[in-house]
């Protein structure tokens, strides 16, 4: 089938049923798109049977970043040749250090801070890392006890059944109750942690970034407690109205999806 907006998606691949953009981050700002344009975007590929990717422009212009988008589109098209079998793989702790370098080299999002980090090693070399922490999130009146934070193989390596050997791992050493997790619409649909026992319980509005300059910038880092102490906001104006009065405009993604796994 033919996508009804195919003339407007940058790269096409129909025996895949995939579409990528690469979304310019001025043209893609709020002065210029309005705050749900991905999300409909990627809605109306996923009622086409379409999977749509979206990379931000200054990702791709990143050179590591690129690397990681590369390997994940190669992913993505099932097209990585390195294919190593988990049930081949040691699992061990790994150290911080070691899981917070794997992670900038090979997560799309880098490190995060996580108080369990569990890897997969082939031949003593770390290929796949699973990372949680004590859950960030409220839902509703109850919490969930843990976060599974980051997940990612190394580039280019496709570790078959790494996800499930590391996640059930966690479940028999650790005895969760409950763990949550999300995942980014700009490049997930989802399908690994129903394969791994998930439960989607909820799809997130579209957050945002604000441009400043040729980059995006993490929403957390001008909060207006940070505008008011870092660049004299004043106190009687909101974060979005002086970020606009700086020429810092928003970008938004396309939210996430919500899952969740108890027992």
């Amino acid at each position: 089938s033919i996508l009804p907006s195919e003339s407007e998606l940058d790269i096409v691949i129909k025996d895949k049923k995939i579409a990528i953009e690469v979304d310019g981050i001025y043209w893609h700002n709020e002065l210029n798109k309005p705050k749900d344009y991905h999300l409909r975007k990627t809605n109306e590929c996923k009622e086409n049977g379409y999977h749509l990717i979206h990379i931000f422009e200054d990702e791709w212009k990143d050179s590591n970043k690129q690397k990681i988008w590369k390997s994940m589109l190669l992913n993505q098209l099932a097209l990585i040749q390195h294919r190593i079998y988990a049930r081949k793989c040691q699992i061990r702790n790994v150290d911080k250090t070691i899981g917070y370098k794997f992670l900038e080299d090979n997560h799309l999002q880098g490190k995060c801070p996580s108080t369990i980090m569990i890897g997969l090693y082939y031949n003593d070399e770390l290929v796949t890392l699973m990372t949680f922490g004590k859950s960030r999130h409220f839902v509703g009146s109850g919490k969930f006890e843990y976060e599974l934070l980051r997940f990612c193989n190394k580039l280019n390596t496709n570790v078959v059944g790494g996800a499930s050997k590391l996640f059930k791992y966690f479940i028999e050493q650790y005895s969760p109750k409950s763990v949550v997790s999300y995942a980014d619409k700009r490049w997930s649909n989802g399908n690994l942690y129903k394969q791994l026992g998930f439960e989607l319980y909820n799809e997130s509005k579209p957050s945002y970034y604000y441009v400043i300059g040729k980059k995006r910038i993490n929403r957390y880092n001008l909060r207006k407690d940070v505008l008011v102490k870092k660049y004299g906001c004043p106190q009687d104006v909101s974060e979005h109205q002086f970020c606009l009065q700086q020429k810092w405009y928003r970008i938004y993604d396309c939210g996430c999806y919500c899952f969740k796994f108890e027992q």
